[in-house]
């Protein structure tokens, strides 16, 4: 019974209940999405629309990869030491420049921490600036993950694709200054060609429908809740409200044993007091 109430009654505030689901859609669509007039468009607000990725081995000259004899634990190691001097060195900036985006926009995470690291330094970057560069070893593996983020296809596909080269300029580099010898030297192999696809939106599609339904909710729980709550309001102490003076009730005294009358005189109901 009651619903059917709430239901007529929101029938006959029909206008309210239509002005509030434009209002809780608009409301969820800008909170969600970046919507533009000129030219009509609804599009994510988030900067990341695309993530790369590359693999590469990190090899030596004479390499063990095809040898089943030979062990790949210093390899592992050594994979292991460039992912995090990728993170921190100057790899990122000869990528931001091979790609002509400022380093300072770029966010950096390195690989998993070490016993005794802090956990926040690792994994993916934190989505602070519109790209982000994350370096990862790929379990016990001798081969880095360069995970990237930008807000084109083409921009993510461009810092990963640039990171072999960095990569190898920068280790040739200290190679060349410490004179390691040719067949000591590291090398870096690409597994691959840079990948790169958009980011699914489907989040923020359940993030807006959420919004919505909230502040509809919201919105038919105030057009049932206030008409009632401002007539329970006046209902409740109908003199006061209407602005009337209630005059305080007098105290009136029984007829005496003596045949005195009753009186509501305040001296006598002081004499009367004191008497009793």
């Amino acid at each position: 019974m009651n619903l059917i109430l709430s239901l007529k009654e929101l029938w006959r505030r029909r206008l309210l209940v239509a002005v509030s689901v434009v209002a809780a859609a608009a409301i969820s669509l800008v909170a969600v999405y970046q919507v533009s007039f000129s030219p009509p468009s609804v599009s994510q607000r988030a900067d990341v629309k695309a993530r790369g990725s590359i693999e590469i081995l990190v090899d030596s000259a004479r390499s063990p990869i095809a040898n089943a004899r030979r062990d790949l634990t210093g390899l592992t190691a050594r994979a292991g030491v460039f992912a995090r001097y990728i993170a921190g060195g100057n790899v990122i900036a000869r990528i931001a420049k091979a790609n002509g985006i400022p380093v300072n926009q770029i966010d950096v995470a390195g690989p998993e921490p070490l016993p005794g690291e802090a956990p926040a330094a690792s994994g993916e970057a934190l989505q602070i600036h519109p790209y982000g560069i994350a370096i990862n070893q790929s379990g016990e593996l001798p081969i880095l993950t360069v995970a990237t983020r930008a807000p084109t296809v083409d921009g993510a596909r461009g810092l990963a694709a640039a990171a072999p080269a960095a990569i190898r300029r920068v280790v040739r580099s200290i190679q060349q200054q410490q004179q390691t010898p040719a067949s000591e030297r590291v090398e870096f192999r690409v597994l691959g060609p840079a990948k790169a696809a958009p980011v699914d939106d489907a989040l923020g599609k359940k993030i807006a429908l959420l919004m919505f339904t909230v502040l509809l909710a919201l919105c038919i729980f105030a057009i049932l809740a206030i008409p009632r709550l401002v007539a329970a309001w006046r209902a409740a102490d109908p003199d006061v409200l209407s602005g009337v003076p209630v005059e305080p009730a007098l105290l009136r005294l029984p007829a005496g044993r003596n045949g005195d009358a009753e009186t509501d005189d305040p001296a006598e109901l002081d004499r009367a007091a004191g008497e009793s």
